[in-house]
Parts: C-alpha cells; sequence; structure tokens
C-alpha cells in the first residue's frame, strides 16, 4: 500500500521532465512558478487551481504513506489500536484523489473570482495524468480487503 500511495508522487517528476511527451500530469500547472508569479503575469487558470488541489493531495499521500511506514515499525506483531482510524484516511485519501480526477476532468466546476462566479473548463486529460490516478482503484480494492 506504501508503494501505491508514493507512486503518484514520484510519477509526478515524469512530467517535469517528460511533458512534452507524457503531458504535465495532476499538479504539473502549479510547479515551476510561485502563485505570486502566477497572478502578476495572469498565469493563473483552472488548470492552475487544479494543480495546486492535487499538489495538496499528493502531499497528503505521502505524509500518509511515510506514516504506515513509521506504523510498521512501531507495532511490527500487531495492528495499531487506532488501525480502523488510519484505514478510514487512507481510503478517504484514495478515494477523494479518484473523485477530483473525474470532476476535473470531465465537468465544468464554480469558482470564485474578483469579478464573480465563473465556471472552470475541464483539464485536458494525458497520458501521465492516467497513470498517476491509475493506483487509486487498486488501493481502494485493497483497502476493502484489508479492512481492520
Amino acid at each position: 500500500m506504501v508503494a501505491l500511495s508514493l507512486l503518484p508522487f514520484f510519477l509526478q517528476f515524469l512530467g517535469l521532465s517528460l511533458g512534452e511527451v507524457l503531458g504535465q500530469g495532476l499538479c504539473g500547472s502549479a510547479l515551476g512558478i510561485s502563485e505570486a508569479e502566477a497572478v502578476r503575469y495572469g498565469l493563473v487558470s483552472e488548470y492552475y487551481l487544479y494543480g495546486q488541489l492535487f499538489l495538496l493531495l499528493l502531499a497528503l499521500k505521502v505524509t500518509y504513506a511515510l506514516g504506515l511506514m513509521v506504523l510498521r515499525f512501531m507495532y511490527p506483531d500487531q495492528d495499531p489500536p487506532f488501525a480502523l482510524g488510519i484505514w478510514r484516511l487512507g481510503m478517504g485519501l484514495s478515494l477523494t484523489m479518484l473523485l477530483l480526477f473525474l470532476l476535473t476532468r470531465t465537468l465544468p466546476l464554480p469558482f470564485s473570482t474578483p469579478l464573480g462566479p465563473a465556471v472552470l473548463a475541464p483539464a485536458p486529460l494525458d497520458p501521465l495524468s492516467l497513470l498517476m490516478v491509475l493506483p487509486e482503484p487498486l488501493l481502494v480494492g485493497l483497502y476493502l480487503r484489508y479492512r481492520p
């Protein structure tokens, strides 16, 4: 589970180096430029905002995966006493990733701007994004199979 949770984080680095071939990935639009620069140069788009959401989600998933490794060292022979909470957190992160991916790739989402409400266009579907979200259904299956 740890390796599958870490995989999208490491795959995102392919978007930095192979962006022309595979696409920018889930959060490629938000990498390499600060929010202040993006606002200053008018680069804030729906893809930048979607990238920030996925960047936050990937950071949470990496933290969760590293926490799982630490807990395995702390409780080598048994499950921790709060295993159900850990399971719920992992299941929630994976389902959130899947849901957010489907929403941002298929539906125009509402967003508040200084000029009023706007509708954000769906993000483009690139091969790297698909590779990054591919482990999530497998993770959900593993979570359902090994529920405490």
